[in-house]
């Protein structure tokens, strides 16, 4: 497949075809999350900060193109709810690299669609590193892939884990699971047990499942722009997936709604904890 941006010219038309459904299949999702009543009724958090840690090794570029639209749907989401910066994080091949702070919903978006996939082992540790070093306050890291092949680095994985979930940095790992694919199987585990010794949460989603993903994005970024009571607000996902990350989130802060006020560069939000 090629991931870079689409032109809109005569031989893209099945592909323009195919991201104008799937943007109005977004759309759809978004007004069930109830963005409008969130902006009436939410204050927002000013100033989340999520870094997205992106897989773009070989085995994920049939479902580059699922991630790309999902990103652009949660900035979507955000706009009408508050404020939230993101910084993407990526390897593919021999690199690993990190983009800059933007909170610019184009500009993020247009920068997903500029990359692509290269064949190359997995550097988790990478972007866990770079959570963990950012000068920045974070609200979470955000992680989508599919496979880990940093276990014989399991203990470091383990460490940066537990070390950002002492700092208050939640992983989210969204994890991508194909039918009878030995290496997810054998990441879920350590993916599970990153998301759980940061404060975080795993959830799984299938490569052809955009609309999963998008909701799972949207739910994210509901609760770091808005919290524990913008969560609540917002109405109820269409996909099983979301329902459950949506409930496990407030889980998260089931009786201390304002866990993650710390975060925010405004200090906590009025009756935060």
């Amino acid at each position: 497949m090629n991931n870079n941006a689409i032109e809109r010219t005569g031989n893209n038309d099945k592909a323009i075809k195919a991201l104008d459904d799937e943007w109005r299949l977004m759309n759809a999702a978004l007004e069930r999350l109830g963005q409008v009543e969130a902006r009436e009724q939410s204050p927002a958090r000013r100033g989340a900060r999520l870094i997205f840690g992106l897989d773009l090794t070989g085995s994920r570029e049939a479902s580059l193109r699922h991630a790309q639209i999902a990103t652009a749907a949660m900035f979507d989401t955000i706009k009408a709810i508050g404020a939230v910066a993101v910084k993407l994080v990526y390897y593919r091949g021999s690199e690993c690299r990190a983009g800059a702070w933007h909170d610019d919903p184009g500009v993020v978006s247009a920068a997903m669609l500029r990359l692509s996939c290269k064949s190359g082992y997995t550097q988790i540790r990478k972007v866990l590193r770079h959570a963990l070093n950012e000068k920045e306050p974070l609200s979470g890291v955000v992680f989508i892939g599919d496979h880990c092949e940093d276990a014989d680095d399991g203990y470091e994985l383990d460490d940066l884990a537990v070390k950002l979930g002492q700092k208050g940095i939640p992983i989210f790992v969204f994890h991508e699971v194909r039918d009878q694919d030995a290496g997810a199987l054998r990441a879920t585990p350590i993916f599970e047990h990153i998301a759980e010794v940061s404060g975080g949460v795993y959830t799984e989603f299938r490569p052809d499942s955009g609309a999963i993903l998008r909701e799972l994005l949207a739910t994210v970024a509901v609760f770091s722009t808005a919290g524990h009571e913008g969560l609540k607000q917002v109405g109820q996902p269409l996909t099983p997936e979301a329902r459950q990350l949506r409930g496990s989130l407030l889980l998260l802060t089931e009786g201390n709604p304002g866990r993650f006020d710390f975060l925010r560069p405004d200090g906590p939000a009025k009756g935060g904890k």
